[in-house]
């Protein structure tokens, strides 16, 4: 088994690589990540079958001379590939740098690449694109990344089932990143980094799994903050990205939950505040049989029982959900009712590069605004005057639906 997995590794990266050969081949599927700061850090991550190679990355701001950073490679198990790891520190905010990776500073500009750091504070606008369940079939994923590239964001936070690898097929990691890297640019031709949420394909089984055993390869590719599935972003004072673990690999009650609630009450006070996570609460499919509907399902209700309460204490801007294969939009709710003046909305419901499922009738599911079966994904403008524009975009890049928000959010709300 581990023969003909690593056969069919070769083979995918081999398809991939430039005619240049080994040295391009090194550098398949880059991909980029933070750990830390997004305004002064960047990870540098790709993937080869090599256990000798080297990681090694050059980077420069603007014309400067190229500076050397070394990392390390770990194995990606169970499967025959490597990813290489480098973390860049100590860089300028809001700054466009250059970064190549091999032995040897790049001579030209054969295999460099450019990415940009994030702004320290918002005197810009700021924009990520946001969804999950990504990649059915590579034709369905490369249309919904050249769409994310065409927008032209800052970073893209992907909320779960990603490559749909299962903690098994590791070749479909190959072609999850390489689709990245081909076709998730910027306008100007940067590589857009990317902020993980892990999802049941991320797990072997799908839930209750062990990080180091049934979702090893999610672990090991991704260098998450603080180590878990479940973690914080912070950019600067102006936006935070709390991503939780649906039951992945870590219970919704208990830690987790309390967790959340220590991490809403310390950005509180930050102009945008995100959660995104992968089962949904109020989900668009996946009723636990007749007469019910997806809301009814047992983790949707666990998550209501267990976070709802510290996001609507904390008033969150927004949050993202995603696993049933739909778009959905939720009324503003609040207490598990509808809420026009102060509850949350709840976006999703993950259909990046999947095939979708059937929607209930709007009339019987009154917790949904507007729900169909599109693939898509969501463009999050975020503007120095507070007020936040989110739209929807359809594979084709069609605007199919929009929502406005505007600061302040709700404020704390104290037992």
């Amino acid at each position: 088994m581990k023969i003909r997995l690593c056969f069919r590794l070769l083979v995918v990266l081999c398809a991939l690589a430039p005619v240049a050969g080994r040295a391009q081949a090194e550098v398949t599927g880059i991909y980029l990540t933070w750990r830390d700061d997004p305004a002064t850090t960047i990870t540098v991550n790709w993937v080869n079958l090599y256990a000798e190679a080297p990681a090694t990355v050059w980077y420069r701001g603007g014309t400067s001379e190229w500076r050397r950073a070394e990392g390390a490679g770990q194995p990606v198990r169970p499967s025959g590939l490597w990813v290489r790891r480098v973390q860049l520190r100590e860089l300028e905010a809001d700054t466009v740098y250059q970064i190549a990776i091999g032995a040897k500073a790049p001579g030209g500009t054969q295999g460099v690449h450019t990415f940009s750091t994030m702004p320290r504070e918002l005197r810009r606008a700021v924009s990520f694109v946001t969804g999950g369940d990504m990649m059915h079939t590579r034709e369905m994923v490369d249309a919904m990344n050249k769409q994310a590239g065409r927008l032209d964001p800052d970073f893209a936070l992907l909320g779960g089932d990603l490559a749909y690898a299962n903690n098994v097929d590791a070749t479909r990691w190959v072609d999850f990143f390489q689709s990245w890297m081909l076709h998730a640019r910027g306008r100007d031709g940067r590589l857009i980094p990317m902020v993980a949420v892990i999802g049941n394909h991320e797990v072997a089984r799908g839930y209750q799994g062990r990080p180091e055993v049934e979702a090893s390869q999610y672990f090991t590719l991704f260098d998450l903050p603080g180590g878990k599935a479940r973690h914080v972003l912070d950019f600067g004072s102006y936006l935070s990205l709390v991503n939780l673990d649906s039951e992945h690999t870590e219970a919704i009650q208990g830690a987790q939950a309390a967790w959340l609630g220590e991490t809403l009450a310390a950005r509180a006070r930050q102009t945008f505040l995100f959660a995104c996570y992968h089962f949904p609460a109020y989900g668009s499919a996946k009723a636990p049989g007749p007469g019910k509907l997806p809301i009814d399902n047992p983790r949707s209700i666990a998550i209501r029982e267990h976070w709802m309460p510290h996001l609507e204490r904390y008033g969150v801007t927004a949050v993202f959900e995603n696993d049933h294969h739909n778009y959905k939009r939720t009324h503003r709710l609040r207490g598990h009712r509808r809420d026009d003046d102060n509850g949350l909305l709840y976006l999703g419901d993950g259909a990046w590069g999947v095939r979708t499922r059937t929607v209930p009738p709007l009339s019987e599911a009154w917790y949904l605004a507007k729900a169909e079966p599109t693939r898509h994904l969501f463009h999050v403008a975020l503007q120095p005057s507070g007020r936040a524009r989110i739209v929807a975009v359809n594979d084709q890049g069609e605007i199919f639906d929009e929502v406005n928000l505007a600061t302040p959010r709700t404020r704390p709300v104290h037992p």
